[in-house]
């Protein structure tokens, strides 16, 4: 089998560049001087040792294929605009996880106005699908949902506007809006075995139909972001800024399935899940200072900090005060290394139907081997209470990526998760995943 897959890869590899090296350097499509259209794909091979992210570890090995198409307007105007459509099919390499295999839609847009002026205008919106665990099992949703039953698919939305307005040469007030929200979909169904299913004689057999019901006991997230801030370019190189941001998080039950939903016993099949918490809200405020730029000068430290606290209330309960942050320290070594560390706290809406604080500490580091090649690697440690239960997880990761043109690229990362609950060590998982994965742009 593994040589199957090198001689399979090879074989890609060997077609996909030699398809390269023929094409030529213009876009896919071009409508006038203005207007670009790209063939935007992708293909990636992933080998994990635990799919669910769960105590229980299920191997799996993936492929994914994702074709899509790329928009380009105005890329040196005053005005852009920029559009793109995928569909990733995704198959697994075990029948038993045939019910997995499906198509995951992910569609993205950007307008931008910028002509020099004192106002520009950014807009963005996205939708993408995912079936993973690995996020809510870092937050510990793995305590009250059985996430080694599925992959949890989702339907993700963003839409984000920024305004930013220069008042003076040094003085800019930036004011934007973000609305988040999440839908749990359907999960997949599988057929029951023939020791559960109720016929009454003489009735012939029907298995029926059993539904994975891993999206009880969560929550779907609406979020609404309105952030003001205005910052004063102290510095040649380095701005401070006062800045509140209003967040307001709605929940709303996921889609409930009973243990049994087998159409064999269709009296038994409930599909309302109870409401007696919902509906539920979060208000949040923050407060603080920002600063961004180079504090030394030298070209070489770049500082992006959010330092403040925040104020928070669910539902009726008493308004509570903690210390809010989200640091970036990026400095350039070397002409071939730089390297990253990032810091935050903060509280949010949790997907289990709480609040989530959360502290998070990242360290990455990258080397410029060559014109063409670059290698990464990074550490993360997060300490989650979600509740009044705490997750401790560190992540891993490595990358290399090579560019063979600027139409191909390809990608090699390796992961490692340890996530630990100590309140409940039936919930800790380890994760190893390899990928490896080529990109085309056309």
């Amino acid at each position: 089998m593994v040589r199957f897959l090198i001689a399979a890869s090879s074989l890609a590899y060997a077609y996909t560049a030699q398809a390269a090296n023929i094409f030529p350097t213009s876009p896919l499509i071009q409508l006038g001087n203005n207007t670009d259209i790209f063939f935007d794909s992708a293909v990636a091979l992933e080998i994990t040792d635990n799919l669910y992210s769960s105590a229980t570890a299920v191997s799996a090995t993936s492929w994914t294929f994702t074709p899509g198409l790329a928009l380009e307007y105005g890329k040196d105007s005053s005005f852009a605009v920029n559009l793109t459509a995928k569909r990733g099919y995704v198959t697994y390499n075990k029948a038993s996880l045939a019910d997995l295999q499906d198509n995951r839609d992910s569609l993205s847009g950007n307008i931008r106005f910028d002509d020099g002026g004192p106002l520009s205008l950014t807009l963005d919106s996205s939708y993408k699908i995912t079936a993973r665990n690995d996020d809510l099992a870092q937050q510990g949703a793995g305590t009250t949902v059985p996430l080694g039953a599925n992959l949890l698919r989702q339907s993700n939305y963003t839409h984000n506007f920024e305004a930013i307005y220069k008042l003076t040469e040094k003085i800019k007030v930036t004011l934007g809006y973000t609305n988040t929200y999440n839908h749990y979909l359907n999960p997949i169904k599988f057929d029951e075995s023939v020791t559960t299913q109720i016929n009454p004689p003489p009735a012939p057999a029907n298995p029926g139909v059993k539904t994975s019901y891993n999206t009880n006991g969560l929550t779907e997230l609406n979020t609404k972001t309105i952030p003001l801030e205005v910052s004063y370019q102290a510095f040649e190189k380095l701005s401070f800024g006062l800045k509140y941001q209003h967040d307001t998080s709605d929940y709303s039950p996921a889609p409930y399935y009973s243990k049994n939903t087998s159409t064999a016993t269709p009296t038994l099949v409930t599909t309302i899940r109870p409401s007696a918490s919902y509906p539920r809200q979060l208000i949040k405020d923050f407060y603080g200072l920002t600063a961004k730029g180079d504090p030394t000068g030298a070209g070489k430290l770049n500082v992006t900090a959010k330092i403040g606290y925040s104020t928070s209330q669910l539902d009726l309960a008493e308004s509570t005060s903690n210390p809010s942050f989200s640091v970036n320290l990026q400095h350039t070594l070397t002409e071939k290394v730089n390297h990253s560390l990032s810091l935050s706290r903060d509280i949010t809406a949790s997907s289990t139907g709480g609040l989530t604080n959360s502290k998070s500490y990242t360290y990455t580091a990258n080397f410029t081997a060559a014109e063409d090649l670059s290698f990464n690697l990074s550490a993360t440690k997060s300490d989650v209470l979600a509740g009044t239960t705490a997750v401790n997880t560190m992540v891993y990761n490595f990358g290399a990526d090579y560019k063979y043109n600027p139409h191909l690229s390809f990608n090699l990362g390796f992961n490692f998760t340890d996530s630990k609950i100590p309140s409940s060590p039936s919930g800790n998982f380890q994760a190893s995943a390899l990928t490896a994965s080529a990109a085309f742009r056309y």
